[in-house]
């Protein structure tokens, strides 16, 4: 069962790395998001990543437009931060 449980971890956390380069590759450059610190944008983009994917999204493409757009809702009124 421990074998079991360690492959179910492994599978969405290599879904959420791959899905996390193809947000950021996009966050890194935008302009609405550019005053937040590097460190909370790694975070928050990996909490929207995880959530989606406990919702049971694994489209890395779909996770990443998802997480922009929650980070973007959340961070874009914010600009002292």
């Amino acid at each position: 069962m421990d074998q079991f449980s360690s492959d179910q971890v492994q599978v969405p956390d290599a879904v959420v790395s791959i899905a996390f380069d193809k947000a950021w590759g996009f966050i890194e450059k935008d302009p609405l998001l550019a005053h937040n610190l590097k460190a909370v944008l790694h975070r928050r983009l990996r909490t929207y990543l995880e959530c989606s994917i406990r919702k049971g999204e694994r489209n890395t493409l779909t996770l990443a437009n998802e997480a922009i757009r929650n980070l973007r809702a959340e961070l874009a009124p914010s600009t002292e931060q």
